[in-house]
């Protein structure tokens, strides 16, 4: 057996021990996944909650409740709302099954539902009702191209509203914390 051939039996063997590997891996995780189906209580555009559990659609980002966009026509709508409300009418005895394994920095179980062939974060991004977070890409951009929900008119990404928000709350609090000790001192 020639040196080249050796090597390449040896590559071969060794992806195939990796391939395994990844799949054992996969089937772990997929064993400890937690899952939830039946019905849900929806609290936003992308959270859903079951059995005292709150469960982050991975892969999405809903504009927030208080998040207001523009139509086409230039008129506010409360976007926030409205995906809230597009989620509902998906998740509502629809047997969806959503599983996860990991949480988010707020300790909700980030989770892929599913129903079937059809996966909820890709129905809810397909229609405009959340731009895609990471996943998603290629319905998003179908969503775009066709006017679809949020893409009619004009928005602010929710990951930008939130940021700016925070800015200004952290605007806010700077200068009331600037003034609070001259009119304390002022006063007493």
């Amino acid at each position: 057996m020639t040196r080249h051939v050796r090597r390449l039996r040896d590559l071969v063997l060794g992806l195939a021990i990796l391939a395994l590997a990844l799949l054992v891996i996969a089937k772990l995780e997929n064993a400890q996944a937690l899952r939830f189906s039946g019905s849900f209580s929806v609290i936003d555009g992308d959270t859903l909650s079951a059995d005292g559990e709150r469960l982050r659609i991975e892969g999405i980002d809903a504009p927030e409740l208080s998040q207001v966009c523009k139509a086409a026509d230039g008129s506010p709508y409360a976007c926030g709302e409205e995906a809230r409300l597009a989620l509902i009418a998906l998740v509502s005895g629809r047997g969806f099954e959503c599983s996860g394994t990991r949480r988010d920095r707020y300790g909700r179980l980030l989770v892929v539902c599913k129903r079937g062939l059809d996966d909820l974060g890709d129905l809810l991004v397909r229609t405009g009702a959340v731009v895609a977070d990471g996943r998603y890409l290629a319905s998003e951009t179908e969503a775009r191209r066709a006017g679809e929900g949020i893409w009619r008119g004009d928005f602010e990404r929710p990951a930008d509203w939130r940021r700016q928000r925070q800015i200004e709350e952290a605007e806010l609090t700077g200068w009331v914390e600037a003034l609070l000790p001259r009119w304390l001192t002022h006063w007493f």
